[in-house]
Formats: C-alpha cells, structure tokens, sequence
C-alpha cells in the first residue's frame, strides 16, 4: 500500500528542515551555504511545480536544478569539506532525469517526478553525514 502523497511531503519538509538546521548550526559557512541553497531550491521548486507537468521536460523545475547544481560546484570549489562534492554529484543526476526527458517520451509521469526528487535525500543525508564527519576529524585534531 503505497503512502499518501501528503505524508511523503509532510516527511520530505520535516527532513529538509532538520538537515538544513542541523546543517547552518553545526556545519561552519559551508555548512550554512549548503542549507541556504537546499532550502531555498525546495521551495522555489514547490513555486515552479505549479507551472508545466510531469509529462514533458518541467523547464521549472529543471532550471532551479540547475541553479543548484551550479551553486553546489562553486561550493564544493570552494570548501574544505568533502560534501559539497558528493552533493553535486547526487544532485548532477537529477539534473540528467529532466535532461533524459527531452530524449525519450516513454518516460511516465511519475517516474520522471520521482527520479528527479528521490536524490535530494541522499544530497540532504551527505550534508549531515559530511558536516558530523568533518567536526569529528576537528575534534580528534584538537
């Protein structure tokens, strides 16, 4: 039985919130860049979701992941950490589910919706993983 749409939003929202907190609290200036530009992409996508569809490249959508995308290289370019880099790599292949969309038709909606939000998780997961990987490297240094 598959959940409701509403409760996986609901869980979306309450992990993007808790990831994104933790993040800007414990995650120094990288840390809150990355949480600014999760947030922020998150919300315009929900914005951007409500013009076009599914059914056919979502120019949106795709063009806030795009921005994101950008946005996570030039933080990976320029942080010390690690997660910057894995972000942009997760967030690279959703990036490619709207560019897959101009290539095949056969494509379903909610494959293609699907596709393109299933890697904010891992992108959100390695931003925590990162940030407490990196204050336990600076704890054991000290």
């Amino acid at each position: 039985m598959p959940l409701p749409d509403a409760l996986i939003i609901g869980l979306y929202w309450l992990l993007a919130l808790l990831c994104c907190a933790f993040a800007a609290v414990a995650g120094g200036k990288s840390g809150r860049t990355g949480a600014a530009m999760i947030f922020t992409a998150s919300v315009a996508s929900v914005l951007g979701a409500q013009f076009g569809n599914w059914g056919q490249p979502h120019i949106p959508v795709m063009t806030i992941d795009l921005i994101l995308l950008a946005g996570f290289y030039w933080l990976a370019l320029r942080s010390e950490s690690y997660w910057p880099i894995w972000a942009t790599g997760f967030h690279l292949i959703s990036v490619i589910s709207h560019v897959a969309m101009f290539f095949s038709e056969e494509v379903r909606q909610a494959l293609y919706f699907a596709f393109g939000a299933f890697w904010s998780l891992p992108v959100m997961m390695i931003m925590v993983i990162g940030i407490v990987r990196d204050r336990t490297m600076q704890w054991r240094e000290s």
